[in-house]
Parts: structure tokens; C-alpha cells; sequence
């Protein structure tokens, strides 16, 4: 029997690219069950462009009386999906026509599969790099939510996944990003299957202010204070994040162990040097924590462990 394929999009303001996007859901060679626009309120032509599919597509379109911003415009139209299985979409990609065909057959048991994609400039055209060479990540199958804590490889875009994912991982959280949050979820449930072909033409925007601000001169202090600010601020969205993996429903036990003792870690951050036992930590489980950056794991375990006193002394460490 055909599968029953939800794809979803969330537009706002995509009329630009939103036609090439729909002409490629509609060249699908696996039909979807249903396709599903959340409109954020957009003041162009996106609505417009998409009724023109209506005949096209078995299109249903949603209307947001106000804006509710990217990633709660993507957690509502996911819970309007009635398909066994969900597809998420951009508005402004291309999807390859076996896009669909590819990833229901290779999803299995699992519960989520992904796949790489082609990064293209704002026509559409090749830059020649794949977004796992522009990440310089590992993209992997996965049965642990916490390989996708520190790094991750699962873009929305990209991704198919079952309907019984939706009771695990709405509401979205607050400081993690969603399509990692959906990832983890999905590996600690019945896993991630990652297939290593190029579905998705991922377009890149160019933006008329790159390279246009002239680069202000500042004080060695000024350099130092903005180091200490930063190293900070990643401390307290490291608590959010590891605080809101802990609400991961289908966490196993030992997952859920580890998470709490790498939160006692950066709990203590602001009163340490250096956290030796942090350090030995990440070494010891590099392979679960770290596994997807292709950075040095040994180096990135010392920085990770290096606390806020510490900075102050040597804050371009």
C-alpha cells in the first residue's frame, strides 16, 4: 500500500522561492498523502503561490493570525499532520524528485531517517559542497539521544520521520534547536538512520550587508570582556540544553545518568579553573558526547572543561 507522507511547511514571507520548492513536492516519483503550509502572517505573495498548487497538490493551508516565529510555526504544523509519516520542508530548497521515494524506503524500524544535501547559491546553482562538508561534521545512524547534545548532523529539511514521534517531541524546547531535539528523541525511541545520498538542493542566500561592516578597533580589555561574556553565555545555554534533553521522554536510564552528571559539571563552572573530572569525563565517553564533530576530541575535551576563573587569567585560551 502507499505510505501516507505529511509534508510540512512552515512559509513566511517565501515568495520568492516558494514556486520551485512546490514544483518539486508535486515532481515527487512517491506521491505525499497531503501537504500542509503554515502561513506566518506573510505580507507578500506566498499565499497566493501557494493556492495556485491547490489544484496540483492535495494542499492544505494554514493561516497564523499573528506571527509565531520559525520553530513554533513548525511544531503547529506538525501537529496538524494526519500522514503516517512527516516530511518537514523549507520554503525556499528543492527537493531531488526520489526525495521521498528514498527515505520511506530506507526508514525501516527506525523512527526518524535523514539524509545530506547540495548546497546551491540563491539561483539554484551547484557551490560544489555537500552541508557535511560545510559542517565539517559526521553524519550518522544513531541509537543515542546523546550524540546530538554538543553537535548536530539532522537538519529539518532533510528529514522523514514517524507519526508516533509527534507525542515525544511537541512542545518544542526553548534553547535547543528543534530538528536536533526531534534527532535525539527519535534516536533514544527506535533510532536514526542516516542515508548518505544528497535529496535536498539546500540554498544558500547571499545578503546585501556581507562584507560591509568595517571592522571596529577594540581595547585588548574590550577583546577580554567579550571573551568572558561569551564563554559565559555558552555556559548558560550548555545548562538549558542538558536541562531540556533531561525532558526527553524516551531517555534510558544511563542516558539519563550521564546527563545529570555533565550538568553537575557545568553547574560548577563559574567557581572552577579547570574541571579535571569533566575532562576525564567527555574522554571517556568521546565517542557518545563528541561523536559527530570531526574536530580533535582531546582538545575539545580540554576546552570544554576549562572553567570561568580560568578565563579571567587566560581568557584567549
Amino acid at each position: 500500500m502507499k505510505p501516507k507522507i505529511s509534508v510540512c511547511i512552515a512559509t513566511y514571507n517565501g515568495a520568492l522561492y516558494l514556486k520551485e520548492q512546490l514544483d518539486s513536492i508535486y515532481r515527487q516519483t512517491l506521491k505525499p498523502f497531503e501537504v500542509i503550509i503554515s502561513d506566518d502572517n506573510s505580507s507578500d505573495a506566498t499565499l497566493s503561490i501557494a493556492e495556485s498548487f491547490s489544484d496540483k497538490l492535495p494542499l492544505k493551508i494554514i493561516q497564523n493570525q499573528k506571527n509565531l516565529g520559525f520553530s513554533k510555526n513548525f511544531e503547529s504544523v506538525i501537529q496538524a499532520a494526519n500522514g503516517e509519516y512527516i516530511a518537514l520542508c523549507d520554503q525556499d530548497d528543492i527537493w531531488v524528485d526520489t526525495k521521498l521515494a528514498i527515505l520511506y524506503e530506507s526508514i525501516g524500524s527506525s523512527s526518524l531517517v535523514y539524509a545530506n544535501s547540495l548546497l546551491v547559491d540563491a539561483q539554484g546553482k551547484s557551490l560544489k559542497k555537500t552541508l557535511a562538508q560545510k559542517l565539517k561534521n559526521n553524519f550518522i545512524s544513531s541509537k543515542s539521544a546523546l550524540n546530538f547534545l554538543y553537535d548536530n548532523a539532522v537538519s529539518a529539511h532533510a528529514i522523514l520521520f514517524k507519526q508516533e514521534l509527534v507525542a515525544f517531541i511537541v512542545p518544542f524546547p526553548k534553547q535547543t534547536y528543534f530538528d536536533a531535539y526531534i534527532a535525539a528523541t527519535a534516536a533514544s525511541l527506535e533510532g536514526v538512520i542516516y542515508v548518505d545520498e544528497t535529496l535536498v538542493h539546500y540554498r544558500q542566500h547571499a545578503t546585501n550587508t556581507l562584507g560591509n561592516k568595517k571592522s571596529k578597533k577594540r581595547l585588548i580589555s574590550e577583546k577580554i570582556e567579550e571573551k568572558l561574556h561569551k564563554k559565559t553565555a555558552q555556559n548558560r545555554r550548555m545548562l538549558s540544553t542538558i536541562e531540556e534533553f533531561l525532558t526527553i521522554q524516551t531517555l534510558n536510564k544511563e542516558e539519563i545518568e550521564r546527563l545529570k552528571k555533565l550538568l553537575s559539571f557545568y553547574k560548577g563552572f563559574e567557581k572552577s579553573y579547570f574541571n579535571i573530572a569533566m575532562f576525564i569525563f567527555l574522554l571517556k565517553n568521546k565517542n557518545t558526547f563528541l561523536t559527530i564533530t570531526k574536530r580533535n576530541k582531546l582538545s575539545l575535551a580540554i576546552k570544554k572543561s576549562i572553567g570561568y576563573k580560568l578565563y579571567k587569567v587566560a581568557p584567549f585560551l
